[in-house]
């Protein structure tokens, strides 16, 4: 099933927008970015950090034997293929000389993709937004998908039908710790109801179908795949400019300009554009908080 993804991404030939390029690119030498002279965390293989639960529609399918990561309504495996980043992975694994099998993924909590210090891995990806303060911890890959965050809440919330900013400071909103969808309720609604943190959007998402939150701020993308009964709506781009994610490495890592130079070339062929329309839905005609 990898397999045969693999060469439908790579095969993709429409163009795609993509965010500009991050502070931490530079060109790498010809003939450095190949598996056998890449700066590895193991010789051989590529280790790709994620998350345990990997959410859809970034990660799918069902589990594969012997696997870490168990499939489920919300959930889905990074081993199979399917959903966004997964995909994305083994495309941008192939593009660098790797197959399939050569590919390793490692689980790890949100947060420790961009905790400063050694990494036990090449590169964390897990819808990690880019931001001067983790930037600061870890450097980032080019980005390679641009995002506005949502809201989604259930039938009979107060949070139904609001389309102000302002009409939601005095709502209980949750989002999992250190994500950007934390950093929206705090910094751009700036709400007079402490906001519910949690250790991952499962556990936010359990609170909301209980009643105790009234709307979880989500991915855009996120915001379609049924994790609520409705979209509120959108958040306007960050104040601090476009939300783009990007992948995370190790400070210094030299393997970064062969990623980097991989992603350009994922979207000058339409690799990029090709798994959005495949795998992600978003409709601008969900309204803007004003």
């Amino acid at each position: 099933m990898r397999k045969g993804l693999l060469v439908l991404a790579v095969l993709a030939v429409v163009a795609t927008a993509c965010a500009p390029k991050s502070s931490t690119a530079t060109s790498a030498a010809a003939g450095d970015c190949t598996p056998d002279t890449m700066n590895l965390h193991t010789p051989g293989q590529l280790t790709i950090a994620t998350g345990n639960p990997a959410y859809k529609p970034w990660y799918g399918g069902e589990s594969v034997p012997d696997s870490d990561w168990k499939s489920g309504k919300y959930t889905g495996d990074p081993h199979t293929g399917d959903g966004y980043e997964s995909a994305f992975a083994y495309a941008l694994a192939e593009q660098l000389g790797f197959t399939t099998d050569q590919v390793t993924w490692l689980g790890i909590p949100f947060g420790k993709s961009f905790a400063p210090g050694p990494k036990d891995f090449d590169f964390a990806m897990q819808q990690i937004s880019i931001t001067p303060q983790r930037a600061k911890a870890v450097d980032f890959s080019d980005g390679y998908y641009d995002v506005n965050q949502a809201l989604i809440a259930d039938n009979g919330s107060p949070a139904i039908g609001v389309t102000t900013l302002a009409g939601l400071k005095d709502l209980k909103l949750g989002a999992p710790v250190g994500t950007t969808s934390l950093q929206v309720i705090q910094d751009e609604i700036q709400p007079n109801v402490e906001p519910g943190v949690y250790p991952d959007l499962d556990t936010a998402l359990k609170d909301l179908h209980n009643g105790q939150l009234d709307g979880v701020v989500v991915d855009f993308p996120d915001a379609f795949y049924g994790y609520a009964d409705q979209i509120v709506g959108q958040f306007p781009q960050l104040s601090s400019g476009q939300e783009q994610f990007g992948l995370a490495f190790e400070k210094g890592n030299p393997f970064i300009p062969c990623v980097n130079e991989a992603i350009a070339t994922l979207q000058s062929n339409g690799t990029l554009k090709q798994l959005d329309n495949q795998w992600l839905e978003t409709d601008a005609s969900v309204p803007v908080f004003s």
